[in-house]
């Protein structure tokens, strides 16, 4: 399919579902938006016990967790699909979602790790956006190093970047941007156990170190409305929410049971693929290939 026929709709004839329309232009002005509740106090302990039951089960796995999670576990592609979490989400891109990822990101307590400014847009090739969820398994306090974007970036240029070796940063390349911009302006984004925020992962964000004495877990789960594409490679996704009657990604199938074979196998499939773009150019491995 054309580029021509996929260009994101600029009106959707359905009603905000949680979102207000004041909220919604907001997003697409500054480019984030949150902290907005994702899910129940009970959920939340939930779904953190299956996450550190996984650890305790697959400690040699949990590098697996980087990439694709949600082909690997059911109950993480179970998170995908939250009312709460889709609902906000629809509501900015669109009925009709695809999850084209989920990775783990923890940062251990009084941890080092940390992301520097970056934009994903440097090494992401899809099209028009990609939306980024931010969901909270634990406090994600202001010690313990939440997301911060610079608002507006995302309808800026993209902005030049460095690989970097031998530092924390939890960043696929350990990347960091170059060019000078205002990062003064910079907006830190803390949240409760059991909420999120979101952004256009063409925002220049970053997180600081963990000074805290819990682990700061996030499932960081990326969105694309079905009318999205990428040029090559043929990339894989899985349907979330409403219909897809664009195809311009392969479906993911969803666990039938967590690690299983097939579950594995479909896992590896995605994430050379989407390792092979991600990691274009770059001098370190795939991280959840190792």
């Amino acid at each position: 399919m054309s580029p021509a026929s996929v260009i994101r709709p600029e009106v959707y004839l359905l009603m905000p579902e949680l979102l207000t329309e004041s909220e919604i232009a907001n997003f697409h002005s500054a480019g984030f938006h949150g902290p907005v509740p994702a899910m129940s106090a009970a959920e939340v302990r939930t779904y953190r016990e299956k996450l550190e039951q996984f650890e305790a089960c697959w400690p040699e796995s949990v590098h697996m967790l980087d990439q694709g999670a949600s082909l690997l576990c059911p109950w993480i592609d179970e998170m995908t699909r939250l009312p709460a979490i889709t609902g906000p989400i629809s509501d900015v891109i669109g009925p009709d979602l695809l999850c084209w990822g989920v990775s783990l990101r923890v940062k251990e307590p009084r941890s080092l790790a940390f992301a520097g400014w970056h934009q994903d847009t440097a090494y992401c090739d899809i099209k028009p956006i990609v939306v980024i969820a931010l969901v909270a398994l634990s406090e994600c306090s202001e010690a313990s190093g939440p997301a911060c974007v610079v608002p507006g970036t995302h309808n800026g240029p993209l902005l030049p970047h460095e690989e970097n070796f031998g530092t924390d940063s939890m960043l696929t390349r350990e990347q960091e941007i170059t060019a000078g911009f205002d990062a003064a302006s910079a907006v830190t984004l803390p949240m409760m156990a059991g909420e999120m925020v979101f952004f256009n992962n063409a925002i220049c964000h970053s997180s600081r170190p963990n000074i805290s004495d819990d682990r700061r877990v996030l499932m960081l789960i990326e969105y694309v409305p079905t009318h999205a594409y990428q040029h090559e490679p043929r990339e894989s996704a899985m349907l979330v929410r409403g219909r897809d009657v664009y195809g311009n990604f392969d479906q993911d199938p969803r666990p039938g049971a967590e690690m299983s074979k097939a579950a594995r196998a479909a896992w590896r499939r995605k994430v050379e693929v989407q390792a092979s773009v991600l990691y274009r150019g770059a001098k370190h491995p795939p991280r959840a290939l190792a």
